[in-house]
């Protein structure tokens, strides 16, 4: 029994049955991490809302999904992990990637450049991250894709710590954490 318990079909508002009727036709499920959120509409709203916004953005879907996974595994998060890990997949990102992205590693410079930011913001809330932001810079990430990049870590922060806070049980396949 997790703290805070998913709702049912039948408990949520007309609202969120539309959030997860969307939610449902584009993946084919509705998460339980949604069902959860589902307890504050304003809550889920704002997940729903900043992931359609930042799906616009510059940031490609296997960047955004490498943040995710570092984020989730910096944070103890293994529902987060789980599924970005699997949305990375069908991003087309490599297994060895999807791996490598537990510890903020990518075969791909600009990633690697991203994932060090988003891991720099990440573990200082953005007090410390200068050394991080010089190399971003210098790798060539553009002042929107920083932006964004904190957009994706604040988003993941939310997620991280409703899924640890609440014990969120897991629907997607589990993903073992790698070693530090």
């Amino acid at each position: 029994m997790s703290a805070i318990e998913p709702l049912t079909d039948e408990q949520i508002t007309p609202h969120v049955a539309e959030i997860f009727a969307r939610t449902k036709a584009s993946m084919g499920m509705v998460p339980n991490l949604y069902r959860v959120l589902a307890n504050a509409p304003a809550a889920l709203d704002v997940y729903t809302g900043s992931g359609a916004t930042l799906r616009k953005g510059v940031l490609p879907a296997a960047t955004r999904e490498l943040i995710a996974i570092a984020v989730a595994a910096a944070n103890g998060c293994d529902y987060c992990l789980a599924a970005h890990t699997g949305a990375a997949r069908a991003a087309g990102v490599s297994a060895e990637d999807r791996a490598a992205a537990q510890a903020g590693r990518s075969s791909d410079g600009h990633a690697q450049a991203v994932l060090e930011l988003a891991l720099a913001i990440n573990a200082t809330h953005g007090q410390d991250a200068t050394p991080a932001l010089e190399a971003a810079r210098a790798y060539g990430v553009s002042d929107a894709e920083i932006l964004e990049t904190i957009a994706h870590v604040a988003v993941s922060i939310l997620t991280n710590s409703v899924n640890n806070i609440v014990g969120t049980t897991l629907d997607f396949p589990k993903v073992e954490r790698m070693a530090a």
